[in-house]
């Protein structure tokens, strides 16, 4: 029977786990705020801006770097569409999980450093020698050195092999999205890259742009903002040609949906608004449009129909193109920010307990 044993991987591979856990977390949260900052809200609406390493850790490529040396974390999609500058947003965003990890890693070696300098100075141990039993030695035997090792030496190599790694210009990884971003920017050095969408008066569309593989814009894409500048200029007649002409085009075109539903508020048609509404809940690709849609038709439920409320409704914009800033995405930063006092607190309980499990340990 052949020897399978080299498959069990040793207990001292397990060490690097706490550095994984926040080295993946900090690399897709810096990811997530980001882009979040730069106008990206579906990272709201993925749960992606959040401590939790549970929304960003992928098991089995944790468990892959146990085994074999590397793995990966949950991949996070970004829309750089909502970008104001394109380009430079997905720049910034592709190399922002890089400089968290080397971030991480500058913490965790000044830590190290000042723990090994308090167990020095409380000890009998040498600077020197203490050092050494948590970087060179700490998968001689398990027990406090190699519990402190975990979490002061390791988690410095692992940010360092993360960061280095996702810098590597191959397709799926953030150097190869960085490069795109650069090539972007030198090829539009006019507008640095801005996105098609403009801020003010102009709609929005939530759905990117679909290109074909000739670098054209899909014929859905061009019917829907056609229609979002009629329905700017109060011209619903013809807004609504225009996102029938999206919609059969493209059947699952959220925003088409919707914009057509609140064409129809403006006409007065509140029938034909709450079945474009209902088309949103039915068959619209993102949740943004579903969500928006059942708010509508949730609104429509409160009053009677065709009446004096639509008309003041409509005119107080409820008839109005659907756009970005309409939307009531937002982070829950008192939240956010509570549990980062908690991780906080929690980190400083554990390296406290480490220290002076150490200075014993040394004496």
């Amino acid at each position: 029977m052949p020897d399978l044993s080299w498959l069990v991987p040793s207990w001292a591979n397990f060490l690097v786990i706490p550095g994984l856990i926040a080295g993946f977390t900090a690399h897709e949260l810096a990811h997530a705020c980001l882009a979040y900052y730069l106008g990206d809200v579906s990272q709201v609406e993925r749960g992606r801006i959040t401590l939790n390493p549970l929304r960003h850790i992928f098991w089995l490529g944790l468990l892959t770097v146990v085994f074999f040396g590397f793995g990966w974390a949950r991949p996070m999609r970004v829309d750089p569409r909502a970008f104001k500058r394109r380009y430079l947003g997905l720049f910034t965003v592709s190399i922002a999980g890089a400089v968290a990890n080397l971030l991480l890693a500058g913490f965790c070696l000044a830590l190290t450093l000042l723990i090994a300098m308090l167990v020095a100075a409380f000890s009998q141990g040498g600077m020197v020698e203490i050092l050494r039993s948590v970087t060179v030695e700490p998968a001689a035997q398990p027990g406090i050195v190699a519990w402190a090792a975990a979490f002061t030496t390791y988690p410095i190599y692992v940010n360092l092999a993360l960061a280095f790694f996702n810098l590597l210009p191959l397709p799926g990884l953030d150097g190869f999205n960085a490069i795109v971003g650069l090539v972007g920017l030198s090829r539009a050095p006019a507008d640095g890259g801005q996105a098609t969408a403009s801020g003010g008066s102009q709609p929005l569309s939530v759905k990117p742009v679909t290109v074909s593989a000739e670098g054209r814009r899909q014929p859905a894409d061009i019917h829907f903002e056609r229609g979002a500048a009629y329905h700017a200029d109060d011209q619903y007649e013809d807004a609504i040609a225009r996102y029938r002409q999206a919609i059969a085009h493209d059947s699952h075109y959220g925003p088409a949906y919707v914009n057509l539903g609140l064409a129809y508020l403006a006409l007065e048609r509140r029938d034909r608004a709450i079945q474009a509404f209902r088309g949103a809940t039915q068959n619209a690709a993102d949740e943004k449009s579903k969500r928006e849609a059942w708010a509508q038709i949730h609104s429509l439920s409160q009053y009677q129909p065709v009446g004096e409320q639509e008309t003041a409704d409509a005119a107080a914009g409820q008839g109005g193109p659907w756009t970005e800033s309409q939307s009531s995405v937002s982070v829950n930063w008192p939240a956010f920010w509570l549990n980062a006092l908690v991780v906080l607190v929690a980190s400083a309980g554990v390296y406290v307990y480490l220290t002076i499990s150490l200075i014993h340990h040394f004496s």
